[in-house]
């Protein structure tokens, strides 16, 4: 239909222009100690985002609750899947806590959502996690794996949220990125 497009990222080692496709827009560190909330802060609004959060944990579990531009309306719908079983859907929530859910304490998960970020749509993300699980080779870790959308059409996503309802904390260690184009 009229507006789809596609984007291939690549590389051509001819190329010598000196500009990067992602803009770095936020990034934000715990470095002050633990925490149940992690924010990007507000940023530039770009049609492309890509997200990457890393959170340790520490003083027991740790599940992040994602909301766009502190909108907690019910708004976010979801589906996801750990280690290719079945998908588990949420819809009308208020916020996404499908993605890297229930880190135990000590560990530690890595998330990288992609987002289509056009003022007048629907936001659409595909999202990819590991969980640490238990420290040592003993223990594989997981794979988080899924899509969500925010139903918001009238402005774009300029500031993302991480809010922890668990017993434990972030630690120092977890970062929050935003990387944005147009």
């Amino acid at each position: 239909a009229v507006g789809s497009e596609i984007v291939v990222l690549g590389w051509d080692p001819a190329d010598t222009h000196t500009t990067n496709f992602w803009e770095e827009l936020a990034s934000v560190n715990l470095s002050g100690g633990a925490a149940d909330l992690i924010d990007s802060g507000t940023f530039t609004a770009k049609k492309y985002l890509w997200i990457q959060l890393y959170v340790s944990t520490t003083g027991g579990a740790v599940s992040q609750r994602l909301t766009f531009n502190a909108d907690t309306g019910s708004n976010y719908a979801s589906r996801a899947s750990s280690d290719g079983g079945s998908d588990e859907t949420g819809e009308s929530g208020t916020n996404i806590d499908r993605f890297n859910d229930d880190l135990v304490t000590n560990s530690g998960g890595f998330t990288n959502m992609f987002i289509v970020n056009n003022s007048a749509n629907e936001k659409l993300a595909i999202v990819h996690a590991v969980r640490q699980e238990a420290a040592g080779a003993g223990t594989a870790p997981t794979r988080d794996e899924g899509v969500l959308k925010w139903a918001n059409t009238s402005e774009q996503i300029t500031r993302l949220t991480f809010t922890n309802n668990k017993a434990g904390d972030m630690d120092t260690y977890t970062t929050l990125k935003v990387w944005g184009s147009n």
